[in-house]
């Protein structure tokens, strides 16, 4: 069995003010810190959407073994139509997310939920259908299987990088 992950990595950052993905976290950057995590989760194929400063951030983790996808409307189009090209990339090349049975699964620590959303490749189909209006979280939402809220004692996934105040606190915490 194979377990898929999907990184969208397509956008401006334009409320950071800085292209997140190559931000520096410790000795790495954030996108490869993520994918890091993932490979040390066994997730064996890692698929990044790329857009704004597609050639700088693929040429950046060329060395990464992952498969890179492009919006090239990244600048009119939302994050979902960039979810969209991952998943359909992906609905056909894995089989399983979680050993947990559940086919959506999101973590939760201290009550808050956060990152990365798992997914069950028999849903992509759904959530693809889906209009998109509500971003990821409405297609989810819609998909017609509940949610599964797994409770993990790492606060590292309710963290983000949306804005430099983020930021610095996620170099605070690492």
């Amino acid at each position: 069995m194979q377990t898929g992950a999907l990184i969208v990595a397509a956008g401006k950052s334009s409320r950071m003010g800085d292209f997140k993905p190559m931000l520096q976290l410790g000795s790495i950057s954030i996108a490869q810190r993520v994918i890091n995590n993932f490979r040390q989760a066994g997730i064996s194929k890692v698929v990044v959407v790329t857009g704004y400063h597609a050639d700088v951030l693929e040429c950046h983790l060329a060395s990464n073994n992952v498969v890179f996808l492009r919006n090239e409307n990244y600048a009119n189009t939302h994050m979902f139509d960039s979810v969209r090209i991952g998943l359909e990339y992906l609905k056909d090349k894995v089989d399983t997310v979680l050993s947990l049975g559940r086919p959506l699964v999101t973590p939760v620590c201290n009550g808050n939920p956060g990152h990365p959303i798992l997914i069950r490749s028999t849903l992509i189909d759904s959530i693809l259908s889906d209009d998109g209006k509500s971003g990821l979280k409405g297609a989810v939402d819609n998909c017609g299987e509940p949610m599964y809220y797994l409770n993990v004692k790492d606060p590292g996934i309710i963290h983000d990088a949306d804005t430099p105040e983020d930021y610095a606190e996620l170099l605070r915490i690492h």
